[in-house]
């Protein structure tokens, strides 16, 4: 059984140095008849190291849950918590990574500049971070700028501009830069959805090779079941508006993963279980946690 959980509501969540925790969130977005709900009592426990995805149907709050753990917007009522510390203390101290849809390189550096920056700005996060309870030292031998370009195939490319690269080409250099101010959580908002699908399978595995040789927090949003079962320990499924956690499903399958994995019987049986709690999503059953 996975360590993740919907906890019932409880009071302050800080202190707790080895999760993320989300406590009874709700956002609503507007006010009087045109008001959306977006997130409805939303409970969350993510443990340190885990490699996490969101599902659920369009419009559902996915990227509004991983905007309130960034610390972009705040609950309306109920609070989140990054390893003991809100997400805007967290975000101010670099523990947290986000890579969005859109890579967003600066087009007047090359791709190693773009990488190595944001080590550059706000230097006096680095002593921020160290004074955080929840942060955690990782060896810096994987998180060489130019090292981890090379990790994600662009080792020859390191002195072009982004206009000069393809869009899968940008998006790897977008998770580099991520990964090079070695995040205690990093938030992926979708990051492979534009990319045609030879190049998402070659990228899902450059994510996994980062992330197990660097074992930060991830928290994947996606809409696609057989990526979420590929790269996840756990999937968590949300309903339609208001968005809440109707199922949470362990991924018991051995790392290193490899995508020869897609055609196995046991991966096929995690996306069918997937696959029926998306087809209840729209309803407003309750929680339900999956052995």
């Amino acid at each position: 059984m996975s360590q993740i959980s919907a906890p019932p509501a409880r009071p302050a969540p800080h202190g707790d140095t080895q999760r993320i925790i989300v406590n009874d969130a709700v956002k609503t977005y507007g006010t009087g008849e045109t008001a959306v709900r977006a997130l409805s009592g939303v409970d969350l426990e993510i443990p340190r190291g885990h490699f996490i995805s969101i599902i659920g149907p369009s419009g559902c709050g996915k990227s509004t849950l991983l905007r309130l753990i960034a610390g972009l917007e705040s609950p309306d009522s109920g609070e989140v918590a990054v390893f003991g510390a809100t997400p805007r203390q967290a975000c101010a101290a670099k523990m947290v990574g986000l890579v969005p849809q859109v890579p967003a390189l600066l087009p007047w550096l090359s791709i190693l500049d773009n990488v190595k920056l944001p080590g550059r700005v706000n230097k006096g996060a680095e002593t921020r971070r160290r004074a955080m309870p929840g942060h955690q030292e990782r060896s810096t031998a994987v998180t060489d700028p130019a090292h981890l370009l090379q990790m994600v195939g662009l080792g020859d490319v390191l002195d072009r501009r982004p206009h000069q690269l393809s869009g899968g080409m940008q998006q790897r250099a977008a998770i580099a830069r991520a990964f090079a101010l070695q995040p205690d959580v990093l938030l992926m908002d979708e990051p492979f959805s534009a990319l045609d699908e030879f190049t998402r399978e070659a990228i899902q595995l450059q994510l996994l090779e980062l992330w197990q040789q660097i074992q930060t927090t991830v928290v994947f949003v996606t809409h696609s079941v057989s990526e979420a079962v590929l790269l996840s320990d756990t999937v968590v499924v949300m309903s339609a508006r208001p968005g809440r956690i109707t199922a949470i499903v362990p991924i018991e399958l051995e790392r290193p993963r490899r995508h020869d994995l897609l055609q196995s019987a046991a991966l096929h049986g995690y996306e069918d279980t997937i696959r029926e709690h998306l087809s209840s999503a729209w309803s407003d059953g309750p929680f339900v946690p999956t052995a």
